[in-house]
């Protein structure tokens, strides 16, 4: 009777110590602030879709072509969906991007903020919202931007 007492008192102590263990260690704590939501998986488009191309952009004024501009445009999407919708709509939004970059370019508010790139992107994503839609594409990015006299 005394070992089946002495037994039992073990048991309740490692059962007590693993209680424990597992009320202070492995317990979710009820005010944690939940897990942070995973980073969305970003896909890219370059536009022209060749690495060795590039837009040109000619700057004309007072009939005269004045400045040429080299531009390689990347768009960054969060969803592969978004991208592939995008894929379809390539020609159309070169298009626009050609049609809005010959018209900021020429602008006096561009020429004296020394063609500011932060500027040209934000335009750049206004044509995206206004073609595809707001938040299809998550960021336009200009990868490279030549000026040539």
């Amino acid at each position: 009777m005394k070992k089946i007492l002495i037994i039992l008192l073990v048991l309740l102590l490692l059962g007590g110590g693993g209680g424990a263990a597992w009320w202070f260690y492995f317990r979710k704590d009820p005010n944690a602030p939940p897990p942070a939501p995973p980073p969305p998986e970003l896909s890219q488009l370059s536009i022209p879709e060749r690495q060795d191309d590039s837009l040109t952009i000619s700057v004309v004024k007072n009939d005269k072509v004045t400045t040429h501009f080299f531009f390689r445009i990347t768009l960054i999407f969060d969803d592969p969906k978004k991208r592939e919708t995008t894929q379809k709509l390539i020609p159309a939004l070169t298009n626009d991007f050609i049609i809005e970059l010959q018209t900021l370019l020429a602008r006096k508010l561009v020429e004296e903020s020394k063609y500011d790139p932060t500027l040209i992107q934000t335009q750049l994503q206004k044509v995206c919202d206004r073609r595809l839609g707001p938040g299809v594409v998550y960021q336009v990015s200009i990868a490279n931007m030549e000026q040539e006299q």
